[in-house]
């Protein structure tokens, strides 16, 4: 409470501190121009997306960090059916180091996860790599805390 007090104490002066200056010598103080509502644009929220809690694509650190270089996480997900979906392909891009525009192509265009990995990568077992991508996935859209 007292640090608050301080605190508000500092402002006041603070703010108080031109007039002080103004009424002593009115000839060195230059008037200061008004801020205007042009001198900042406001951002574009199409631009931006925004982080919210109910919004589990932007903001998601975990799965941000698994995203392709040059691409927003809200651009890799997009065509999925579900964020879950789209985490799954991410991993298993990167478990199984195939392109994820490749995986994506693949999913949104309608094959299943299981089918882009057998075509993307013949050599892989795909079930239990799509199995482990969806439990990371799943990992990964558990809420923090």
């Amino acid at each position: 409470m007292k640090g608050t007090i301080t605190l508000l104490s500092i402002a006041a002066a603070l703010s108080l501190a031109p007039l002080s200056v103004a009424g002593a010598n009115p000839s060195t103080v230059q008037p200061q121009p008004a801020p205007t509502a042009e001198a900042a644009p406001a951002p574009d929220p199409s631009a931006q997306p925004r982080a919210d809690a109910s919004d589990p694509v932007s903001g998601n650190t975990r799965l941000a960090a698994l995203v392709p270089a040059g691409m927003t996480t809200r651009e890799a997900c997009t065509g999925f059916k579900d964020v879950s979906e789209c985490s799954a392909a991410l991993h298993v891009a990167q478990n199984l180091n195939i392109a994820f525009p490749d995986v994506r192509e693949r999913v949104v265009g309608g094959q299943t996860l299981e089918a882009a990995v057998h075509a993307l990568k013949p050599s892989a077992n795909a079930s239990i790599e799509v199995h482990r991508a969806q439990q990371q996935a799943s990992e990964d859209l558990r809420p923090v805390g």
